[in-house]
């Protein structure tokens, strides 16, 4: 009986996490599609099965495609097209479902590491809470990160179980996801080496009894499938390329880049980035436009460290060195996860922290619930929350993702109701007015950006608008002229 009382709390615990995190984010359900999401819907529009398989072409990518990553792209958008008649709301749901799943393994891996039920339970509290989830429940486009982390975590799960009871039946089901995370995102290159970490973790921890051979056999498997798939990926997809995919390996950019990452995990916004500058001094404009935001966040943030702060200092020498493997496994974790994208200084956005940000949970819930008193707990589990809660009101006013999703949904509109007066017109263009020169940026080319060139036309209207982007980019005489900054919103 007591048992079965003790897995109905735990169960309802789990529930209010996924009604927590569904009460932070529902809003994202309503988000358009927005800029990526547009080509990704195009190359997803298949008509055989010959074109289902050909998603996963490891030789080459549809329509200029450099990125590999048929399940969570491909296929996601292919949901759409089958099952969903273009409505984001359906790949949202499917996003929402796969993030529960992602915090219950958050907590089940917590769990596993700790063997705590308290740790892991606030581990699963503080992921399921985070701001830095914003970007892969609104823009279907990143739902690449969810699937990334979901495979990933099952895959070191199932190899935690295997080293501890040494059934090949777990090591198959580990090496089955990681194929399917490498069909996610390139970023599960990282996972034959996190494994290795895990074994280490649990060797120092006498959790296992594997000799050092016999691990290098079970993980040999993915290191050769790590090997071919690294040939073909570089030898015919190349490294990513764009306006933000600038390689810089110097170190100390890469310090900086992880900085970023570190202070996103603790709920800062995002959008700080673009306003601090050389000298870690701010642009005047921060507080000229958000101040009535900015100020609460950082008071929070600021109430966040002091509590951890207090709590390392409050922490006896013994209890720390006890838990030493587990702050190192999660100062590991996170930067190894962090790894492939370390080295893009400019691109750098929040929802790539989905599987990294399990590093930090797992360090501050380990830190926390060693603690004899229990007021900073609760204080930090509150300012965590309030933090969320205000940096994700800032985002969604200020985000490009939602934005983008406004003005998409703008103009799909008005096309669907003026079709009749724009029945037999196919040429399309949109122009800045005049008094458009005042403002930093050309309302034509957000709108270019945001829409994907021609790929919003292509996917809605079927190919029966070709749209040009200022009027001296039209080379004839006959279109309908649109202002552009009308759907802005500004």
């Amino acid at each position: 009986m007591r048992l079965k009382l003790k897995s109905i709390g735990k169960s309802r615990k789990l529930l209010f996490l996924f009604l927590l995190s569904f009460v932070l984010f529902y809003r994202s359900l309503f988000n358009f599609f927005t800029n990526d999401d547009f080509f990704l819907l195009k190359i997803s529009r298949i008509g055989s099965v010959k074109e289902f398989v050909n998603f996963f072409n490891l030789i080459q990518g549809p329509d200029g495609l450099g990125m590999y990553r048929p399940l969570t792209t491909q296929v996601y958008y292919f949901l759409d097209w089958q099952l969903f008649n273009l409505n984001p709301l359906g790949l949202h749901i499917i996003s929402f479902l796969v993030f529960f799943g992602l915090i219950y393994l958050v907590y089940h891996l917590a769990k596993i590491i700790t063997k705590s039920e308290k740790i892991s339970l606030t581990a699963g509290f503080l992921y399921a809470s985070s701001a830095t989830h914003f970007g892969h429940l609104y823009y279907p486009a990143s739902f690449q990160e969810l699937g990334l982390a979901l495979f990933f975590l099952l895959s070191v799960i199932y190899f935690i179980r295997f080293l501890e009871k040494t059934d090949v039946k777990d090591c198959l089901l580990s090496f089955v996801f990681f194929v399917l995370a490498l069909f996610s995102k390139e970023t599960a290159v990282v996972l034959p080496f996190v494994l290795g970490l895990i074994y280490l973790f649990l060797r120092l921890q006498k959790r296992s009894k594997l000799n050092l051979g016999s691990i290098i056999f079970s993980l040999l498997p993915y290191f050769l499938l790590l090997s071919g798939y690294l040939y073909m990926r570089f030898a015919y997809y190349g490294f990513a390329t764009g306006d933000s995919y600038i390689w810089d390996f110097s170190l100390r950019r890469a310090v900086n880049t992880l900085g970023w990452y570190g202070l996103w995990s603790l709920n800062l916004p995002e959008m700080l980035v673009d306003f601090v500058e050389p000298g870690l001094t701010f642009n005047p404009n921060l507080f000229k436009l958000h101040s009535r935001d900015i100020w609460p966040i950082f008071i929070l943030f600021g109430a966040e460290v002091a509590v951890l702060i207090y709590s390392a200092l409050k922490s006896k020498i013994p209890a720390l060195k006890s838990k030493a493997y587990i702050y190192a496994l999660s100062a590991f974790w996170f930067i190894g996860t962090l790894t492939p994208v370390l080295f893009l200084p400019i691109h750098k956005f929040t929802f790539y922290l989905t599987l990294p940000l399990f590093g930090v949970v797992l360090a501050i819930s380990t830190l926390l619930i060693g603690l004899k008193s229990k007021m900073p707990y609760y204080l930090l589990l509150t300012f965590w929350l309030l933090a969320s809660v205000m940096t994700l009101n800032l985002t969604l006013k200020t985000h490009w993702i939602t934005r983008g999703g406004e003005t998409a949904a703008k103009v799909y509109d008005y096309f669907n109701k003026n079709q009749t007066a724009l029945k037999g017109l196919k040429n399309i263009v949109f122009f800045d007015e005049p008094q458009d020169n005042l403002l930093p940026w050309s309302p034509t080319n957000v709108l270019k950006t945001t829409l994907s060139d021609n790929n919003f036309f292509k996917v809605f209207f079927n190919e029966k608008y070709q749209v040009w982007y200022g009027k001296d980019a039209f080379p004839g005489t006959e279109a309908v002229y649109i202002g552009a900054r009308q759907f802005l919103g500004y």
